[in-house]
């Protein structure tokens, strides 16, 4: 199935930022235009200072205050999350960072019902991510109660109407692998959540069977005070919680408990050796991929519809790196979010990417299917990208000359002129069109102007 086939979680439309600094304005997205499709990964590529982060910061709210929109679109699901930015500055006479910095914060307001439940994002180095002072678990547990406090309400409510035989015919609904039947099984006696709680269990990869059969066996007959069960109720119906202080108190302390055991079974689903134990244990006691797959169970606990990863693997070995990666295929498979992978190593992207988009300069140059990309590239820049790629088979190795334009002042017409061995006149005076090369297949360059190499 082709990207054109399905809905777009994300589009982006002539999409332009400038920083404006002490040295200058730096024009870090310049029309930049792309889609991402639901269940698929989109890798984004380019050289350091190209807009890849800038352009992953944008779709989730989070620029600086001195971060002027100047123009463009962003839209969520059909929300534009850059129209009151762009406002401000058409309107505005002469850009002011403190009012642009009103305007985010509004903005912001209106993004907390979208970050973390239709978007999200994981950063580059994890540490920075994690607060130091609070468990990784509270920290997980915390976006869930957030977001969903319906969902740990309803888990908590499930285990204590769940009888023996409600459990044991969960069980044999997963020994035959019948998740269908389970789920209609779970929602006609009333016990939603209990379904996700029993699966995450028979998904753990490293406890025995016997171990698996018995915790679910145990998801029964817990008993709860009615002083508790009401208020959890209404949780549960409103998806709220209570605005009465000592009552607000109790159920934020046992929806916490219970949001502990949820990232307990998210962080057992990413190969989280012990999670009950990592769950209590803090950021510094963590190795870096531990680290990672807590932020990227942060990120992932309440299935976005896109999860931003900005070079999630490059502070990580090798071996970790491997693990995380096939990490993300699976909750792909399993989850069916769309991913937009933010990286420099094109292997990596090659490994994990259905589409590739190359940036240059704050523009998209060349998107298309990762196979199209990486065997017939064909913007000059792409081409010059992998030619500098180490491989297995014997090639020359060819470094790009000359640097990413200052965006202070960037070139006129084609800003990869100065450094592409193809450049004619028309590069030099005229910015290049979209062309579209089939296939979803797309290349901004002159010499494919009319569909086909010049």
């Amino acid at each position: 199935m082709s990207g054109n086939d399905r809905a777009p979680v994300v589009v982006v439309r002539n999409l332009r930022l400038a920083y404006y600094t002490r040295r200058g304005i730096y024009k870090a997205l310049n029309g930049v235009d792309l889609e991402i499709y639901r269940g698929e990964v989109l890798g984004v590529a380019g050289e350091s200072g190209c807009g890849k982060s800038t352009l992953g910061l944008t779709i989730m709210g989070l620029i600086p205050r001195n971060a002027a929109v100047t123009d463009g679109q962003v839209l969520v699901d059909g929300f534009d999350v850059v129209a009151p930015l762009r406002e401000y500055f058409k309107k505005a006479k002469k850009f002011k960072a403190d009012k642009n910095e009103d305007v985010l914060k509004r903005l912001h307001k209106k993004m907390m019902s979208i970050r973390g439940t239709k978007i999200s994002m994981v950063f580059q180095e994890p540490m920075t991510t994690l607060n130091p002072v609070l468990p990784v678990g509270y920290q997980i547990a915390e976006v869930v109660l957030q977001h969903n406090p319906a969902l740990l309400a309803k888990r908590r409510l499930a285990r204590a109407r769940a009888t023996k035989d409600d459990v044991k015919t969960i069980l044999g609904y997963l020994k035959s692998n019948d998740y269908d039947n389970l789920r209609e099984f779970v929602k006609a006696r009333g016990l939603e959540g209990l379904d996700d709680q029993a699966i995450a269990i028979w998904r753990r990869k490293d406890i025995h069977d016997i171990v698996k059969e018995l915790r679910i066996l145990n998801l029964c007959c817990q008993k709860i005070s009615p002083m508790l069960a009401k208020p959890l109720e209404d949780v549960a119906r409103t998806n709220r919680i209570p605005k009465t202080p000592i009552i607000s108190s109790i159920v934020r302390r046992e929806l916490i408990k219970e949001g502990y055991i949820k990232a307990a079974e998210f962080l057992g689903l990413l190969g989280m050796p012990e999670p009950e134990k990592v769950v209590k244990m803090y950021p510094h006691e963590l190795s870096g991929g531990m680290r990672q797959r807590v932020v990227i169970a942060t990120a992932m606990i309440n299935s976005p519809e896109l999860v931003i990863l900005d070079e999630p693997t490059s502070a990580l070995d090798v071996t970790i790196q491997a693990q995380i990666l096939e990490l993300l295929k699976e909750l792909k498979e399993d989850i069916g979010s769309a991913f937009m992978f933010i990286s420099h190593d094109l292997s990596v992207l090659y490994q994990v990417s259905d589409r590739v988009a190359i940036m240059y300069a704050g523009k998209v140059v060349e998107v298309g299917p990762k196979e199209a990309v990486f065997k017939e590239p064909k913007h000059p820049y792409t081409q010059m990208l992998l030619e500098a790629v180490p491989t297995i088979e014997p090639h020359e190795l060819k470094g790009i000359k000359g640097e990413v334009p200052d965006l202070r002042n960037p070139p006129s017409g084609c800003m990869f002129h100065p450094r592409c061995p193809f450049a004619m006149p028309v590069c030099r005076s005229k910015e290049p069109p979209t062309v579209d090369l089939g296939n979803g297949h797309k290349v901004a360059c002159w010499l494919y102007a009319g569909g086909e190499r010049q």
